[in-house]
């Protein structure tokens, strides 16, 4: 045991799984915010209140994404609310802040307190790592909500990047037809390297068209109305990408067309993969910073 206190506030399962992943490694591990998950904690010490948590700690890990609205901290587990305001304030400027998918506006407020903020999704090992439950749990969803088989349907990915090759591959393991549609001239390349077919971001609405499935791994507004009018009301849309999405919601229900915005998979599809992905990221972090 060393003795570097670490401390994660709120989150989903895997942060309970990532807690009780740094207390393995010899860490001091404290949390809070999981009143009504009943999960073995390791020998991670659950606390009451944020300060409790934090206090000491030369690390205050929070949830991915750390909130939904900017003002409250994702705890789906917490008996109450976790203020960001409060997390910040009890939080001191010599301790350091892990937080997931972190918005300019969070890191402003929290420079303002003189506290420093990584976005730890930005690690790029750990966002190749989280491809793929993302992946297998598009797939999930798509054998559940089909009433054709993956095999031999017509799916469609918008983006090439971790993700979306990532959902390609799984997608078209079970032998379906699928195609990649991209921005980028490499991106194509590589897609049709891989064997899939291609098609041109540009070509868009043509590409749609006659698709069992469409997985959309781009985080901006690219299947808008327009591009639904081409899309058949017996199609899958499933959304990976982060709040607000890359889907109009409002247009697709118009169209009668049925939408997923499936965040978080990792966190639903396999927690404690994801739990330890994100302690091997913070781990990481804290070596770059001299803090181990």
């Amino acid at each position: 045991m060393n003795d570097i206190k670490l401390a994660v506030v709120g989150g989903d399962i895997r942060m309970i799984y990532c807690a009780k992943e740094l207390a393995k490694r010899g860490f001091e591990v404290s949390f809070c915010g999981f009143d009504s998950a009943g999960k073995d904690c390791g020998d991670a010490v659950r606390c009451r209140t944020v300060k409790d948590a934090v206090k000491g700690a030369a690390v205050a890990v929070l949830p991915v994404p750390y909130s939904y609205d900017g003002c409250r901290i994702n705890a789906p587990f917490s008996a109450s609310e976790i203020r960001v305001d409060d997390v910040l304030e009890a939080v001191m400027p010599t301790q350091l802040v892990l937080a997931g998918v972190c918005p300019p506006s969070f890191i402003e407020k929290a420079e303002e307190l003189s506290l420093s903020v990584i976005d730890y999704m930005k690690d790029e090992e750990l966002t190749i790592r989280n491809a793929i439950p993302t992946a297998e749990g598009a797939l999930e969803l798509a054998m559940k909500e089909l009433p054709v088989t993956v095999h031999g349907a017509k799916t469609l990915v918008l983006g090439y990047g971790r993700v979306g090759k990532a959902v390609a591959a799984a997608f078209s393991a079970l032998r379906s037809c699928v195609t990649v549609c991209a921005r980028h001239a490499d991106a194509l390349a590589w897609a049709n390297a891989a064997g899939y077919k291609t098609a041109d971001m540009k070509d868009i609405c043509r590409a749609v068209k006659d698709k069992d499935i469409i997985i959309n791994t781009v985080p901006a507004l690219i299947v808008d109305n327009n591009v639904l009018s081409f899309i058949g009301d017996d199609t899958l849309i499933i959304d990976l990408s982060s709040v607000p999405g890359g889907v109009d919601f409002e247009a697709a229900a118009r169209y009668g067309v049925k939408t997923l915005h499936a965040l978080s998979l990792p966190g639903k599809v396999a927690p404690e993969t994801a739990g330890e992905n994100i302690a091997d990221a913070v781990c990481g972090i804290m070596r770059k910073k001299g803090v181990i």
